[in-house]
């Protein structure tokens, strides 16, 4: 096998097992990994990685709607605007300094990280729908389609996914549990996915070859990552959750607040 071909695959499956394990996160590490490993541009990355991650996304949405573990309304009221905002920020991919979103985004990513952390622990064995995941309101729909919009633009932009922040959004601002939160994203990665690619495409031509590989990696991996989750607690879940997305915000914020002094 050519060595290309095996790290296209190997990175494939790193990203699905953090989307598998975690419900979203996959694509943080999926440009990274494509442009540094992989050797892709970084315009063919992001194009790649969202098609990628989107289509991962979907298998995981399956697997989990089998375990009744999908918000659907919440899904696609959340995904209407993502859509489109997604679209919007693959316009501007070009247009925005990268140094200042990333730097916002890393403070945004600990900001919810430390919300996520602290939230209080509750008894799994009694644990019941509460809040919008038991009831889908109208200020509920409200607040899934401005969440999206936000949602959107990050993922166009940067061709991530969005899963680090669906997640803590479905969790803090919906009140969905960690599982059914984890399971609803991967349905709204993958619609909100196909907004980004359409914004991208016209940009970038892409190895067919090659992003056929990163994604069967990407699928096996989640599978993998999907039972990982099984055996561990909601409340240990979270706070990994959580701890990951505060490591990936605080190197965003070394990264690029260097700029701002020197």
């Amino acid at each position: 096998m050519d060595l290309d071909w095996l790290l296209a695959l190997l990175s494939g499956g790193l990203v699905g097992l953090l989307l598998g394990s975690t419900g979203g996160g996959g694509s943080l590490v999926a440009i990274p990994l494509l442009v540094y490993v992989v050797g892709i541009p970084v315009q063919k990355a992001s194009a790649m990685s969202l098609i990628v991650v989107g289509y991962s996304a979907l298998f995981g949405a399956w697997q989990e709607n089998r375990h009744q573990r999908v918000h659907i309304p919440a899904a696609l009221v959340f995904s209407l605007t993502g859509i489109l905002g997604a679209w919007l920020g693959a316009q501007g991919h070009q247009l925005v300094s990268e140094t200042v979103v990333l730097f916002l985004f890393g403070n945004l990513l600990l900001f919810m990280s430390l919300w996520t952390f602290w939230q209080p622990q509750t008894d799994e064995s009694s644990q019941s729908a509460t809040g919008c995941a038991q009831q889908f309101s109208w200020p509920c729909a409200f607040r899934a389609s401005a969440i999206g919009w936000g949602v959107g633009l990050l993922t166009g932009f940067f061709g991530i996914g969005g899963g680090f922040l669906i997640v803590p959004a479905l969790m803090i601002l919906l009140e969905f549990p960690i599982r059914l939160a984890m399971g609803t994203s991967f349905l709204i990665i993958a619609l909100i996915s196909i907004g980004g690619v359409i914004g991208h495409l016209h940009l970038a031509s892409l190895d067919i070859f090659l992003t056929g590989l990163v994604l069967l990696g990407s699928v096996l991996g989640l599978v993998f990552g999907s039972k990982v989750t099984r055996s561990i607690s909601s409340h240990h879940l979270r706070r990994c959750v959580a701890i990951l997305i505060g490591i990936i915000g605080f190197g965003l914020i070394l990264d690029n607040g260097w700029h701002f002094v020197f």
